[in-house]
């Protein structure tokens, strides 16, 4: 009978784009798609190992910070004993007051490295600045006089080999204390002295 002819249907498909969720039994195959689409969530295990990498990375930032400043910062008790801070730059600052510094006037020699004929001297005040003032000689000779000490060194051309000599002129207060550094020095070292008022400290630059 055509009227209860049955039509053969077709079995229906699903078209879908790649963002549309499929069927419960393609979900895998879906999942798995917008796993690996542009633009969609990374794998975790890839999250985990990016979120590892930036901690590693951060950590050893901080170590690389802290052997840096370990090296170029020093403190008090470090030189008290013999006036040397090894390594330290020009223009550090050890202590609050000047007498706290608690060091003995001394005297040294440094010895630069080779083919050095000329150099520098840079001094300031490593503790409170308060006003002292020196005079600075070289062989003998004035180099500059009446000179005030700050946290900003103050910056000499010297001859090698000479004898640098730093004389205390005028107290501020707690005593003339002083940073002085030689760039070129074999040791790279820098030297926490006192100098009375009237009295001086020698520095005997030697060359090779």
């Amino acid at each position: 009978m055509d009227n209860y002819q049955q039509k053969k249907e077709k079995p229906k498909t699903y078209q879908h784009s790649e963002w549309e969720r499929p069927p419960a039994d393609e979900n895998d195959a879906y999942q798995e798609r917008q796993r690996t689409a542009p633009g969609g969530n990374p794998p975790p295990a890839k999250e985990k190992n990016k979120h590892r990498f930036w901690i590693g990375m951060t950590a050893l930032l901080t170590f690389i910070l802290f052997l840096f400043f370990n090296e170029s910062t020093g403190k008090l008790e470090d030189v008290r004993s013999n006036g040397v801070g090894k390594g330290l730059q020009a223009g550090a600052v050890l202590a609050v007051t000047d007498d706290s510094a608690g060091l003995e006037p001394k005297d040294y020699e440094i010895q630069m490295k080779e083919n050095i004929s000329t150099s520098r001297m840079l001094i300031w005040d490593f503790a409170a600045e308060d006003g002292d003032v020196v005079t600075v000689k070289v062989n003998g000779t004035i180099l500059a006089t009446n000179i005030g000490i700050f946290h900003k060194p103050a910056v000499f051309d010297i001859p090698v080999p000479s004898v640098v000599e730093i004389l205390g002129i005028k107290d501020g207060g707690g005593g003339i204390t002083y940073g002085v550094k030689f760039p070129g020095g074999v040791q790279n070292n820098a030297y926490f002295n006192a100098a009375p008022v009237g009295s001086a400290n020698k520095y005997t630059i030697t060359g090779q």
